[in-house]
């Protein structure tokens, strides 16, 4: 349950942001990339800056490493590390261990750093990892739990090495490492990490200070002081970043990109991990014949919607972003077919309260084929139990590939009985193409597993219709160069000084 609120707790924060597409009126380009390489590397001096703010518009409740929603990990991820890190393209790279490997299909090994010190001085060892995955797995509030339930057991080999034995071969168990930050065995006061930054003040509320780690392994950061401002009203928010109160806007709302850009202000933007579709429950009698569907699956302009959305949303044609593992690049524009069988029927659409700029595009673009729409905006509660329920026509649904893997996907909404299955949906073959996404290590036989089922739920059985994925926009000034992450973090040594 914990799980499944969670991600319902997620489709509201993104249904707010399109709440506030609907006040975008004008056409807004898409920013270029901006090179992050200094432009001093011949010499191989990194340029430096004392101070380095960046404007948040949410706070975190509490700095707990095992904590796994994106507002907390902005803030983590500066402070610990895991053993190993996701780069900008969701590949993994070395951090606290050097290297691993598979000696088994159940059994992998990793070699750990010599020489890292925590943030107090004390040596980076194994009995750090040992307490980390326990803290990950045991701690009551801990947001790791679910990510980590097919490890069997962790355990140390010799002072530098650590095996993990998983209940199954798990193809993504580097991904779940990668989540799992390493925090001091000892008991400390203040949040001890390993990473660049080290914690300095916190005004809850208002803003955090990290300050460099002269000790870090990684070598020198481009910034001795990080400050991490908050403000949640938007306006106070944007005016800040305009009057020069930061270095960075992080996540600028939409409708004020336009501003942002005529003040002279650098603006990036980054396709997020996260897709908004529609899903067609099959046990309807309105939508129990695939044709039904088809026709649905066909008939909305998504171009359309993002232009109605203010441009900051890109089309799709599955359920997953490009970037992630599984996606399908043989997956187009889905044909257009007769109305059918749907002609003069009504159909039911249930979405959450704020996305009405979504239900009316959905309305309208039905009524012109002669298929009427009663849409009903429910709050968090009422959305929750109409899941459940799973007597709607249509949902309006978001889903985030937290791990940068399709599987997430299937097993969480495709799978029978899985917690978002809301189509009514079971099929044999597919759970059993599931299964296999979850354990098979070729990554080869895996990709083409992962890409056949999407073909199987966006051609075949046509589950619903992607419709869109979400930009991420970024601004900053003219004194630092700063290049987007497909999952949104700010790593802030990956930013450099111009």
């Amino acid at each position: 349950m914990e799980s499944k609120i969670w991600k319902i707790l997620k489709a509201i924060v993104y249904g707010i942001f399109v709440l506030v597409f609907v006040f975008v009126t004008l056409k807004l380009f898409f920013a270029d990339f901006i090179d992050n390489k200094s432009s001093n590397l011949e010499e191989n001096v990194m340029k430096k800056k004392e101070v380095l703010t960046v404007i948040y518009p949410d706070e975190i409740g509490e700095f707990e490493p095992t904590f796994f929603n994106p507002t907390a990990r902005q803030r983590l991820v500066n402070v610990y590390e895991p053993l190993v890190v996701a780069d900008k393209d969701l590949n993994m790279k070395p951090s606290l261990a050097i290297s691993w490997g598979l000696l088994d299909d159940y059994t992998w090994e990793f070699r750990l750093r010599s020489g890292v010190k925590f943030h107090d001085g004390s040596a980076f060892d194994v009995q750090d990892v040992l307490a980390s995955f326990e803290r990950a797995a045991r701690y009551e509030r801990s947001e790791l739990k679910d990510l980590l339930s097919t490890i069997r057991s962790v355990k140390a080999v010799d002072s530098a090495t650590i095996q993990i034995t998983t209940l199954k071969p798990d193809p993504l168990l580097l991904q779940k490492v990668s989540n799992v930050l390493i925090i001091s065995s000892d008991e400390v006061e203040m949040p001890t990490g390993t990473g660049p930054f080290m914690l300095s003040s916190w005004k809850f509320g208002e803003r955090m200070e990290l300050i460099k780690n002269d000790e870090y392994w990684g070598g020198d950061v481009p910034f001795d002081t990080v400050v991490l401002k908050v403000e949640m009203d938007k306006s106070l928010r944007v005016n800040d970043f305009l009057n020069g109160g930061a270095d960075m806007l992080a996540f600028v709302p939409f409708d004020a990109v336009a501003a942002v850009k005529e003040r002279g202000f650098e603006t990036v933007s980054v396709p997020s991990l996260e897709v908004q579709f529609l899903l067609f429950n099959v046990n309807s009698s309105l939508l129990k014949d695939v044709k039904a569907r088809e026709f649905l699956a066909g008939v909305f302009d998504k171009t359309a919607l993002s232009r109605e959305l203010g441009g900051f949303a890109l089309p799709v044609d599955q359920f997953v972003s490009d970037g992630v593992f599984g996606f399908n690049p043989k997956i187009h524009n889905f044909p257009k077919s007769d109305v059918g069988l749907l002609k003069g029927k009504t159909l039911q659409l249930h979405l959450l309260k704020g996305l009405d700029v979504l239900g009316e595009f959905v309305r309208k673009s039905l009524k012109d084929s002669d298929v009427n729409v009663i849409v009903s905006y429910l709050d968090g509660n009422d959305f929750l139990k109409s899941l459940d329920a799973k007597k709607a026509d249509m949902y309006f649904f978001g889903f985030k590939s937290d791990i940068g893997d399709s599987v997430d996907f299937f097993k969480t909404v495709v799978k029978s009985g899985a917690d978002f299955n809301v189509m009514n949906y079971s099929d044999a073959q597919v759970d059993a193409l599931i299964d296999q996404g979850l354990t098979e290590l070729d990554a080869r036989r895996r990709r083409a597993v992962l890409q056949e089922l999407m073909e199987i739920v966006v051609r075949k059985d046509v589950l619903g219709s992607p419709l869109f994925q979400y930009e991420t926009v970024f601004a900053t000034n003219n004194s630092i160069d700063f290049v987007p992450r497909i999952d949104g973090l700010i790593y802030f040594n990956e930013i450099t000084v111009k």
